[in-house]
C-alpha cells in the first residue's frame, strides 16, 4: 500500500472515531443532563483523549462543544467557557498519555500532585469548616457533608498516589503498582480540572452579564456554583478511578487497529 494511501485511511479512520465519540459524548451529557452534578463526559473525553493523542481528542472536544448548542441553545457564555475548557483539557491529557513513562510519574510530576491534591483539600476543608459560603441553610448542610467526603477523596488519594511510589521504588517496576500510582495521579489532576471548570465559568458568565465582583448577582452566582461544583467533583473521583483503566484498554485496542 502506497503512502498517502495509508495516510488517507489513517486520516479516515481518525475522522470516524471522532465522530463516533462526538456522538458518546453528547450521548452521555444528555442521558445524564436531568441529574445536578452528575456526568460522564469528563472520563470519556480523558480516556480517549489519553488513548488517541491530543490532536484527535482537541477535534472532539470542539465538535462536542459547538454541536451540544443544538440541544441546549446557543448560549454565548457557554459556548466560550466550552471552547475554553474541552480542547484544553483534551489537550492535557492527550499529551500525557502520548508522554506517558514506563516509570509512572516522574518526582516533579509527583510533587506536582501532591500540590494540586493538598490545595483542593485544603479549599474543600476550609469552606466546610468555616462560614466562607454565603449559602441558605437548607443547602449548606448538605454541601458541607459533600466538601468533606471531598476531602475524604483527596486524601485517600494522597495516599494511593505516594503509596504506590514507594512501593515502586522499593519492588521495582510492579506492573499494578505502576497502574495504580498513574490513576491516583490521573484523577487528582482530572478533579482539579473539574474545580477549575467551575471557576472558569464563574469568571465568564458574570463578564458577560455585565456583573461587577461584590456585588449581589456576582455572589449569588459564585455561591450558587458550589451546589453543582461538589457533586460534579465527587462525580469525576470516582468515575476516572474505577473507570480509567477498562476505557484506556477498550480505546487503546481501538487505536491499535489497522486503518
Amino acid at each position: 500500500m502506497s503512502a498517502p494511501l495509508r495516510e488517507r485511511r489513517s486520516l479516515s479512520k481518525e475522522i470516524a472515531v471522532c465522530a463516533v465519540m462526538t456522538a458518546l459524548l453528547i450521548g452521555g451529557q444528555l442521558a445524564f443532563s436531568a441529574v445536578v452534578g452528575i456526568e460522564i463526559v469528563t472520563v470519556l473525553l480523558l480516556t480517549f483523549s489519553w488513548s488517541f493523542g491530543a490532536r484527535s481528542g482537541v477535534w472532539t472536544a470542539v465538535a462536542f462543544s459547538l454541536l451540544r448548542c443544538l440541544l441546549w441553545g446557543f448560549h454565548p457564555p457557554a459556548i466560550a467557557l466550552y471552547l475554553l475548557y474541552y480542547p484544553a483539557f483534551a489537550l492535557l491529557f492527550g499529551s500525557l498519555g502520548s508522554a506517558r513513562r514506563a516509570g509512572g510519574l516522574s518526582l516533579p510530576g509527583l510533587f506536582a500532585a501532591d500540590i494540586l491534591l493538598s490545595a483542593v483539600a485544603a479549599g474543600c476543608a476550609f469552606c466546610a469548616a468555616t462560614d466562607f459560603l454565603k449559602i441558605s441553610m437548607l443547602e449548606i448542610g448538605a454541601i458541607r457533608v459533600m466538601l468533606w467526603a471531598i476531602f475524604g477523596c483527596c486524601c485517600a488519594l494522597l495516599f494511593l498516589l505516594n503509596g504506590a511510589h514507594i512501593l515502586l521504588a522499593l519492588r521495582g517496576q510492579n506492573a499494578r503498582v505502576r497502574t495504580l500510582a498513574t490513576v491516583a495521579a490521573v484523577t487528582a489532576l482530572a478533579a482539579v480540572c473539574t474545580v477549575c471548570f467551575t471557576l472558569l465559568d464563574d469568571v465568564i458568565t458574570p463578564l458577560y452579564y455585565g456583573l461587577e465582583w461584590g456585588s449581589a448577582a456576582f455572589m449569588t452566582y459564585f455561591y450558587g456554583s458550589f451546589l453543582a461544583l461538589v457533586p460534579q467533583t465527587l462525580c469525576t473521583i470516582a468515575t476516572v478511578s474505577l473507570l480509567f483503566v477498562p476505557f484506556t484498554k477498550t480505546f487503546d485496542r481501538i487505536a491499535r487497529r489497522p486503518a
